[in-house]
């Protein structure tokens, strides 16, 4: 690497390193407000807050990478051009094609990270994310009842806890089930505890009575019991047993779906596909956004007045090309056989940014002023 490459990629790097801090920290922030709910509904700690937000991060700098490596390049293109340093260097005979070079230094390694955010962490975080999320909402006394008011988690069935805490114990306990059309039975007890067993929730009751109240006969029986187990696994089979999210999957189960995960649905396998080639593809923009930032500035005549059109511009092209990105990925969704845009877009955006930059390999001119 030339002297030159490694002085213009230190001034870029360090720009991206604060752009990316920036991002990320605002957008993870309003991600993680999605969380907050669920954390509070469970009466789970800050600590507990803090580990699932902490899952947000992987995805979250996966969008932001690429964000942050078009600020970079135009922040720091930009200062160099408005400080003559540019001019400089063309001065000494650098021309405009030769900038590209760290830029493109800067895209790889950007590029290099959005990869491995998103081919490794990024599933393994929404895996864990997920795991954590669904494991909560399965703890029945967390999630689905409330302490000191009557809980209705199903039709025909009623249940109120006087106290309830994170380890799933209750204290004076009491459920009404009206589920069978002929008879209910009343459950009371002074103390219960969640089991998990096989994928499945068990309300343990210590100490207790249930009343059986036959409607036919107008007859009530009563047991008492030092210990009973009353299932749980209806109100939350479906919380137990979730569906994986596309974001969860790897990228060659994505790209190739097994028949077991798309089980003869042919628009789920299409959405799978898309997702694949999606993520497959996004890490191209980390190296087309500086790029066209870079030929955006260095790409015409110089200006006194600095470029605020030209990075005005070159963030419009950002935009207009990532949200065709995201169209095109709904377009994949209907036809599978559509896949090569995804990839074609930020490749036509690095084409279009060399040749404009390249256009006769001059140097970087000042514009003649009129005497």
């Amino acid at each position: 690497m030339r002297q030159i490459d490694r002085y213009i990629l230190g001034q870029l790097l360090a720009p991206m390193g604060f752009f990316a801090l920036v991002f990320t920290g605002v957008i993870w922030l309003t991600q993680s407000l999605r969380i907050v709910d669920t954390v509070v509904n469970n009466n789970q700690s800050a600590a507990v807050f803090l580990e699932l937000s902490t899952l947000l991060l992987p995805s979250v700098m996966m969008m932001v990478l690429p964000i942050a490596a078009l600020s970079a390049t135009l922040f720091t293109i930009n200062r160099l051009y408005t400080e003559s340093e540019l001019t400089v260097l063309m001065a000494a005979g650098q021309s405009s094609a030769a900038l590209l070079r760290p830029a493109i230094y800067l895209g790889l390694f950007a590029t290099a990270l959005t990869a491995a955010l998103t081919v490794y962490l990024v599933p393994r975080a929404a895996t864990e994310l997920s795991t954590r999320t669904s494991e909560m909402r399965a703890e029945f006394a967390n999630s689905l009842l409330r302490e000191g008011q009557f809980n209705h988690p199903l039709p025909g069935v009623t249940v109120y806890l006087r106290q309830a805490n994170s380890e799933g114990q209750m204290l004076d306990i009491f459920i009404h089930d009206a589920r069978s059309g002929g008879q209910s039975i009343t459950y009371t007890a002074t103390q219960a505890r969640l089991v998990k067993s096989e994928d499945r929730l068990q309300l343990v009751l210590f100490d207790g009575a249930a009343q059986q109240f036959e409607d036919a006969g107008n007859s009530l029986s009563i047991l008492d019991f030092d210990r009973f187990a009353y299932d749980l696994g209806p109100m939350v089979a479906a919380d137990v047993q979730r569906n994986r999210k596309p974001a969860e999957y790897g990228i060659g189960e994505l790209l190739n779906p097994p028949a077991a995960l798309w089980n003869e649905d042919e628009a789920l396998r299409a959405r799978l596909m898309a997702e694949g080639h999606d993520k497959l593809s996004s890490p191209l923009y980390a190296l087309a956004f500086p790029m066209l930032a870079l030929a955006a500035i260095v790409g015409g005549a110089f200006r006194r007045g600095g470029a605020g059109v030209r990075i005005a511009v070159a963030v419009s092209v950002a935009v207009v090309v990532r949200s065709a990105g995201i169209a095109a990925k709904s377009a994949v969704e209907g036809n599978v056989q559509l896949w090569p845009v995804l990839y074609l877009l930020p490749v036509l955006l690095m084409i279009g940014s060399y040749l404009y930059v390249t256009r006769g390999a001059r140097p970087l001119r000042r514009r003649q002023v009129a005497a």
